[in-house]
C-alpha cells in the first residue's frame, strides 16, 4: 500500500512538472508576441557590446561587395549607432545581414525597389509580419560568435570516425544485460565503468567540435525557418518562397538528421537536462554531428544563399519598423547624367527634435561658420541620408533626388599612435584614399571633408586645401567641404558654392539655429565666445586688438 502512495506521488510530481513546463512555454510565447508588437515602429534599443558588433561585422567582411562604405567613412558618420537604431531583428542572421546591407550601397535600382516593396508589404500585414518575426526569434542568436565565421570551416571539416561513439552505448547496453540477467554484482561494476567511459570519451570528443555545434544548430534552424516561412504562403514572398523551396530540398537530409543535436541555446529546462544526460551516455549527438558534417561538405554556397535570403527577409522587417519610427521619410529618386543633389527638409535620424535643412545644388559646396554652429552635423546628415537611400531605399527627408554615388568622408580623424602617424599624416592619407578611389570608380563619388588639413599651419593649410579641393572639383565628384579658413571662399570661387551656418552671441549666451544659409560666413565670433564662457576681459580685449591689427597690416604683433 505504501509503495502505491509513493508511486502516485511520483506520477503527480511528473504531471505537475509537465504542466509547469507547458505553462512556461505558453508564457514565453505570450511575452514574445507582446514584445514584437510593442517594439515595432520604435527605434531599436538592443544593447550590443563592442565585441558583439565586431562579430556582427564579420559576415560583411567575409564576403564584401565591390562597392562598400569603408571603415573611415563608417566611423566618421557614427554608423554603428545608426545601425543599432535600425536593428529591430531577432536572429543572428538578420542582424548580420542588416549590417552587411548598410555597408554596401546598391547600384541596382530594381533591387532597391524590391527592398522597398517588401518593407511596405510587411508594414501593411501585421499578422504575417509577426508570424515571420516569431520564426526568426526561434532561430535566435549564436552567442559569442558570428555564424558566418564558421560556415566555411564546417563545410571543410573532416568527419571523424564514429567507432568509439557507437561503442559507448553498446558497452552500456551489454553491461545492463549482464547486471539484469547474468551477475548483478559484476554487472553493476560494468555499468559504472560503461557510464564513466561514455562520459569521459564524450567530453573529450565534444571539446574538439563543440564550437561547430552552434553553427550547425543555426543551419538546422535556418532550414526549419525556410520551411515555416514557405508554409505561411505570403503572396508578397512568392518569388522568395521559390528560392527557399529549392534550398530546402538541398538540405532535406541535413534536416532529417538533426534530431538530438544541441542547438547552443541552453534553457535549463527539465527536458534539456534529460537530453544532456542521454547525449552523454549514448553519444547520439556526436554520431549525428559526424553524419551531418558529411552531408554539409561542398554546400558552402547554398548555406550562404540561405543566410542571405532569410537575412534579407528579416532586414526588410527591420527597415519597415525603422521607417515607422521616423517623424517622416521619403523614397529616393535616383537620376543619372549629372552631379548634384536636391534634398528637402533633411534631418539627422539620431537627433531628437533635429533641425531640418534643404538644399538644391549642382555645384560643389563649401561650408563656413564657427564651431558648434552645425557644419559637421549637416555633413553627417547628408552623408547618412545618401547611405540610407542607396542601401534601404529610405531618406530621412521629404525629398531626396541625386545620382547613385560611391560615398567617402574624411572627418572625425585622430592621431594613429600605433602607427606613429601624426594627425596631419592620418589626414592626408585619408584624403589620398579618396583620390585613389576616384580612379577605380565608374560611379560619381560623393565626398565629405570636415576642417580640411587642420593638422598643419595656416599658410600651408590654405595653400594645400585650395589645390586639393580644386583638383577634386575637376573629377567625377560632388563635394561637401567645411572649413574655418574663410580665405577658401574666395580662392575656390567658381568651383564651389558658398553656404554657412551662424549663431547669435549676446553678453551671456550663444544661440544656434542650425539653419543652412546661402553665401560665406560674414561674422567671426570665436573671440566673443571667450567672453561668454567667462574669460577675463583683458584676454578678450587683447585678442580683439591683435585680430584687428592683423587684418589691417597682414602681420602679427
Amino acid at each position: 500500500m505504501e509503495n502505491n502512495h509513493i508511486l502516485i506521488l511520483i506520477i503527480l510530481a511528473v504531471v505537475c512538472a509537465i504542466i509547469a513546463y507547458l505553462n512556461s512555454i505558453k508564457s514565453a510565447k505570450e511575452r514574445l508576441h507582446n514584445r514584437l508588437i510593442k517594439s515595432y515602429g520604435k527605434k531599436a534599443n538592443k544593447k550590443i557590446s563592442v565585441d558583439e558588433l565586431e562579430q556582427i561585422s564579420h559576415f560583411y567582411k567575409n564576403s564584401r561587395a565591390k562597392y562598400y562604405i569603408d571603415d573611415i567613412t563608417w566611423n566618421d558618420l557614427d554608423m554603428d549607432r545608426v545601425y543599432k537604431a535600425i536593428n529591430n531583428t531577432n536572429s543572428s542572421i538578420g542582424q548580420e545581414y542588416l549590417y552587411k546591407m548598410l555597408r554596401e550601397p546598391i547600384n541596382d535600382e530594381a533591387r532597391l525597389k524590391e527592398t522597398d516593396n517588401l518593407a511596405d508589404s510587411f508594414d501593411g500585414d501585421e499578422d504575417g509580419r509577426i508570424k515571420c518575426q516569431k520564426i526568426f526569434a526561434f532561430i535566435g542568436y549564436a552567442k559569442h560568435m558570428a555564424v558566418s565565421d564558421y560556415v566555411g570551416m564546417v563545410v571543410d571539416l573532416m568527419p571523424k570516425s564514429n567507432v568509439i561513439n557507437y561503442l559507448s552505448p553498446v558497452f552500456l547496453i551489454v553491461s545492463l544485460v549482464i547486471m539484469l540477467f547474468v551477475n548483478s554484482a559484476v554487472g553493476i561494476l560494468l555499468v559504472i565503468a560503461a557510464m564513466a567511459f561514455s562520459v569521459i570519451t564524450y567530453y573529450r570528443f565534444k571539446a574538439d567540435v563543440e564550437k561547430y555545434f552552434v553553427c550547425i544548430g543555426q543551419i538546422v534552424k535556418m532550414i526549419k525557418a525556410a520551411k515555416d516561412i514557405r508554409k505561411l504562403n505570403l503572396s508578397y514572398l512568392a518569388d522568395i518562397n521559390e528560392k527557399l523551396s529549392s534550398l530546402s530540398k538541398e538540405f532535406d537530409k541535413v534536416y532529417k538528421n538533426a534530431g538530438m543535436l544541441e542547438n547552443g541555446n541552453v534553457t535549463g529546462s527539465l527536458s534539456e537536462i534529460l537530453l544532456d544526460y542521454l547525449r552523454m551516455l549514448t553519444h547520439i549527438d556526436l554520431i549525428k554531428f559526424n553524419n551531418m558534417v558529411k552531408l554539409l561538405n561542398n554546400k558552402e554556397k547554398e548555406i550562404y544563399e540561405l543566410m542571405n535570403t532569410l537575412g534579407y527577409i528579416e532586414s526588410c522587417i527591420a527597415i519597415a519598423s525603422f521607417r515607422k519610427s521616423l517623424d517622416y521619410y521619403s523614397k529616393p529618386e535616383f537620376v543619372a547624367g549629372k552631379k548634384g543633389m536636391e534634398i528637402i527638409d533633411v534631418y539627422h535620424p539620431l537627433i531628437a527634435n533635429a533641425v531640418s535643412n534643404s538644399l538644391t545644388e549642382d555645384n560643389n559646396i563649401l561650408l563656413t561658420g564657427s564651431n558648434a554652429s552645425g557644419k559637421s552635423t549637416f555633413l553627417k546628415t547628408v552623408a547618412i541620408n545618401a547611405i540610407l537611400s542607396q542601401t534601404i531605399f529610405t531618406s530621412v527627408s521629404k525629398k531626396y533626388k541625386a545620382p547613385k554615388f560611391r560615398i567617402f568622408s574624411s572627418m572625425a580623424l585622430r592621431d594613429d599612435l600605433e602607427g606613429n602617424d601624426s594627425y596631419y599624416i592620418v589626414e592626408i592619407k585619408s584624403i589620398k584614399r579618396i583620390f585613389d578611389a576616384m580612379d577605380e570608380s565608374d560611379l560619381p563619388v560623393l565626398i565629405f571633408i570636415d576642417e580640411i588639413l587642420k593638422g598643419t599651419n595656416t599658410v600651408e593649410r590654405v595653400a594645400a586645401s585650395t589645390e586639393i579641393l580644386k583638383n577634386l572639383s575637376y573629377m567625377n565628384a560632388f563635394i561637401f567641404a567645411a572649413t574655418h579658413d574663410v580665405e577658401l571662399t574666395t580662392l575656390l570661387e567658381g568651383e564651389y558654392k558658398n553656404y554657412h551656418f551662424q549663431e547669435n552671441v549676446t553678453n551671456d549666451q550663444v544661440l544656434f539655429d542650425y539653419k543652412l544659409l546661402d553665401g560665406a560666413a560674414s561674422t567671426r565670433n570665436a573671440i566673443k565666445l571667450l567672453k561668454v564662457l567667462g574669460f577675463k576681459d583683458e584676454i578678450v580685449e587683447n585678442s580683439n586688438n591683435r585680430a584687428r591689427a592683423f587684418l589691417n597690416s597682414g602681420l602679427w604683433s
